[in-house]
């Protein structure tokens, strides 16, 4: 695949995934609901290895063929929704809607290198479908499979390291 196609289809992967988890930031869940989603996401391992470790297993997941990009809608849109969910049950304190707190993950650059990471996923897995029908996975598509792969482990990591570090920082605020 050419990389001028490649880029395309990144950005467009960026495009519909942020607004995958923009979009259900803003449902409106109901009294049982929010509390339940806003507990499940407390209980996410908060170290490095825990968010490397989930962060990781989904991106592996979305580079599988076919899977991969729905598996990444999904996965975006359960995030929206315990942002959503995060919002309606701090209704009272925060007084933010899911939106605003989709719009405030937006300055922050974790947001912007997971989704980055997701996106190559995304990409890739698209790539190798187009690489199968060419049947030319052998010659290049694997080259970029490989680099995409450590790519995506290598800047999570970092990633993880980063969310820890502030956190840690919102924490002692």
């Amino acid at each position: 695949m050419a990389p001028k196609s490649r880029v395309i289809i990144f950005a467009i992967a960026f495009l519909v995934l942020s607004g995958i988890l923009a979009f259900a930031s803003t449902i409106q869940l109901s009294s049982a609901d929010a509390p339940s989603l806003t507990q499940s996401a407390k209980s996410i391992d908060e170290s490095v290895l825990g968010i490397f470790k989930n962060n990781v297993q989904i991106a592996l997941l979305e580079f599988i063929p076919g899977f991969g990009p729905g598996f990444g809608a999904y996965s975006c849109y359960d995030t929206g929704l315990v942002l959503a969910a995060l919002a309606q049950a701090n209704q009272s304190s925060t007084g933010l809607t899911g939106l605003e707190l989709f719009l405030a993950l937006l300055l922050t650059p974790i947001y912007w290198i997971e989704f980055t990471c997701y996106s190559v996923a995304v990409e890739e897995s698209i790539a190798l479908i187009v690489s199968i029908r060419r049947k030319d996975f052998r010659t290049t598509e694997w080259k970029w499979l490989v680099g995409s792969i450590f790519f995506v482990v290598a800047t999570l990591f970092v990633s993880a390291r980063l969310e820890v570090q502030l956190i840690n920082l919102a924490q002692m605020i």
